[in-house]
């Protein structure tokens, strides 16, 4: 696929405010037959985007692709599907009767026009199409930009898109950074980025200048709190596995763990014990992710690699070594890192886990309240009250309690982060709210007493409302 040219983009962008303007609010069946059209796309070309996805990543195994990429786009638009009567409908609110009378409002969700949406590289398909059902189903037309980092996929995706939409519905861009530049100067009624801080500032400052509101989804270092219940083997099982998935090249991914002061040797032989158990050998296995490209892979293995050099103990729960011909890294936990090594200043985006102490579950929660707030944070446990306490008190953008990442990956429910870690959501009936304009309408009775208070010249009616007002409330 060739880089798209700014000309392109211009005109495909302005292809669909027309179209826009001459459909600005589409009916429900036209919304439902443009989520069944992305259902079909993926279908459709299911074996295509497996293998763009294994080229681009070197191994990435086929049934994570089905369920995790392009299943995960099939999962939401269904969902959106058997909920978007009921998110159409006008929402009722309810007057005081005292004041308007026989008056009624409601609010209707409007289509915001023409949305982009900057997908990133480690999910090429999932973030590139998930949050653009949410966008159909609101009525919008969306021009996506592909990861230039997965060429294989962007591939793909413009391929099904192309087979399955007209570009004045939906279509995809492809090209570096210099066109993601062009793209978030556009004037799009909304606009969408996934990926890191750094590139997220940049979009966030390109969207100012034409106020274009904007979703950002940042990520950050995902906390993981082991309570003293939480050194069970298939807890700590199920960290490791969640730890993995995709090579630790997810948002959502646990970052760091906290373990109890004391216990700290106790989780590192639980966690050798269990991942040698699922994988005696984890790199050349088919499950093992590669990293997305060799810059990626180097940068992972250069935390490891400054971690020895200060002298921190690094463990290779396997014994595996990496693997440059695949990308393939092993679970490596550093143990005890001091918080000024890069491993604890920067989201890792890989399988190294730094494992620190805490004293009292007070103090991990300080800690973590203490930075930037996460996209996710993560407690291990089965005490419900403490799981209760603890999504309550910390700050992320989600929390799971012995689970990572499901928070963010059921369409039922919103995916956002909060402070650092992005602005706005998407997902669950949230994320149809946020590609809405959410509408008032008044409709006035002629027994409206406000309505009539304020008739000129004021008076004695007038009088008596602006008293009622300052009544204490009883």
């Amino acid at each position: 696929m060739t880089d798209t040219s700014f000309a392109e983009l211009r005109r495909l962008f302005e292809r669909q405010k027309a179209a826009f303007a001459a459909d600005r609010n589409p009916p429900l069946a036209r919304r439902l037959d443009r989520l069944r059209r992305l259902d079909a796309a993926m279908i459709e070309f299911r074996e295509p985007i497996r293998q763009a996805v294994a080229a681009d990543f070197s191994t990435h195994h086929p049934l994570v692709t089905d369920l995790f990429e392009s299943g995960a786009v099939i999962a939401r638009s269904r969902y959106v599907q058997s909920m978007l009567a009921e998110w159409m409908a006008p929402a009722v609110r309810p007057l005081n009767p005292l004041v308007h009378g026989s008056s009624r409002a409601e609010v209707i969700r409007q289509p915001k026009g023409v949305l982009g949406n900057i997908a990133p590289w480690n999910f090429p398909i999932e973030c590139a199409l998930a949050m653009v059902a949410d966008m159909l189903a609101a009525g919008n037309r969306v021009i996506v930009k592909s990861s230039e980092l997965a060429p294989a996929t962007a591939r793909v995706l413009a391929e099904a898109v192309a087979a399955h939409f007209p570009e004045d519905e939906l279509a995809v861009v492809s090209g570096g950074a210099e066109l993601g530049a062009r793209f978030a100067s556009l004037p799009w009624d909304h606009l969408t980025y996934t990926g890191g801080a750094r590139v997220g500032r940049l979009v966030m400052q390109a969207a100012a200048a034409n106020l274009t509101p904007v979703t950002l989804e940042l990520g950050g270092k995902n906390p993981t709190v082991f309570a003293d219940d939480g050194l069970a083997p298939a807890l700590v099982e199920r960290f490791l596995y969640f730890r993995v998935f995709k090579g630790g090249q997810v948002c959502t991914s646990p970052d760091y763990a906290l373990v109890p002061e004391g216990r700290l040797r106790e989780w590192i032989d639980l966690a050798v014990a269990e991942w040698t158990r699922l994988y005696p050998r984890y790199v050349g296995h088919p499950d093992a992710t590669g990293a997305i490209n060799e810059h990626h892979y180097r940068r992972v293995l250069s935390l490891v690699e400054e971690a020895r050099a200060r002298g921190v103990e690094v463990i290779s729960l396997n014994g595996d070594e990496p693997d440059p011909a695949t990308r393939q890294i092993p679970m490596y936990v550093v143990v005890d890192p001091p918080d000024d090594l890069a491993c604890m200043q920067d989201e890792i985006f890989g399988p190294v886990t730094p494992v620190k102490t805490y004293r009292t579950i007070e103090d991990a929660i300080a800690r973590i309240n203490s930075g930037p707030s996460p996209l996710a944070s993560y407690l291990v446990t089965r005490d419900e009250e403490l799981g209760r306490r603890f999504a309550a008190e910390v700050q992320s953008g989600g929390t799971g309690v012995n689970v990572f990442g499901f928070q963010a990956a059921d369409p039922a429910l919103p995916f956002g982060g909060v402070g650092k870690s992005g602005i706005g959501c998407h997902s669950g009936p949230e994320g149809f709210l946020n590609y809405s304009h959410s509408k008032s309408v008044f409709y006035c009775a002629d027994d409206n007493g406000l309505a009539a208070a304020i008739r000129p010249p004021y008076a004695e009616l007038t009088q008596a409302f602006a008293d009622a007002v300052f009544t204490p409330a009883s």
